[in-house]
């Protein structure tokens, strides 16, 4: 996982009043924790944050922090949570956590699917996306920015299941059931199209329905 630095400064006071006038001076508040030491109030650049966050592929990012007026100075950090506005996204608050690079810790990975499937390429298919993010525990350095998978391969009826990444990544603990999926190749919808004899039947019906029935003429079909 990429290494992004990251400027922050102590914040004073904690609570809605301080956040709003945080926001307006443009950063946002933010929350310091771990390895059992006291939670450290913190201020960032909003455009700095939000320049990072918009060009990853996942939020759970190790950041090298820098704090101003602390002793600490640079720490590395996991972004543990993210909170957006409802209805603007923008970054309300997001915690960070204090890690060593050689501990294990437990995240989420972002699942990228590559790769046009030849179901979908050749027969029409449609491609299922199955779960977005799987869990993983692993030693921080060695955090994966994606789970890349390659569909390529798939036909119509297939999948791909978390228990085929095992291999592919030694190194990484999967925490999810290893029977999810996380691809699949659907057949293409069907379109109904009404078969011949509906076709004639319906146009009968319609003829009928336009040209009255003649009257039977006096004494037809009587014995003499």
């Amino acid at each position: 996982m990429q290494e992004i630095r990251l400027k922050s400064r102590v914040r004073k006071g904690v609570g809605k009043k301080t956040a709003h006038r945080l926001r307006a001076l443009g950063e946002v508040p933010a929350i310091l924790y771990g390895h059992k030491e006291e939670p450290v109030a913190l201020a960032v650049p909003e455009h700095e944050i939000w320049h990072i966050l918009h060009n990853a592929v996942s939020e759970h990012l190790i950041l090298k922090l820098e704090i101003d007026e602390s002793r600490e100075g640079e720490v590395m950090t996991l972004v543990r949570d993210v909170q957006h506005h409802p209805v603007t996204g923008d970054i309300l608050h997001f915690d960070l956590q204090r890690i060593s690079l050689d501990e294990q810790v437990k995240v989420g990975v972002p699942v990228e699917l590559e790769g046009q499937a030849r179901g979908v390429k050749e027969f029409g298919g449609i491609l299922d996306h199955g779960v977005r993010e799987v869990m993983i525990r692993c030693r921080s350095a060695e955090i994966p920015d994606a789970l890349h998978v390659d569909v390529s391969h798939l036909e119509i009826g297939q999948s791909i299941h978390i228990s085929e990444l095992v291999a592919r990544y030694p190194k990484l603990e999967f925490l999810d059931d290893v029977s999810i999926t996380l691809a699949h190749v659907s057949p293409p919808k069907k379109i109904e199209v009404p078969v011949a004899e509906e076709v004639v039947a319906a146009a009968a019906e319609g003829a009928e329905a336009e040209v009255p029935a003649e009257e039977k003429p006096e004494g037809e079909g009587e014995e003499s």
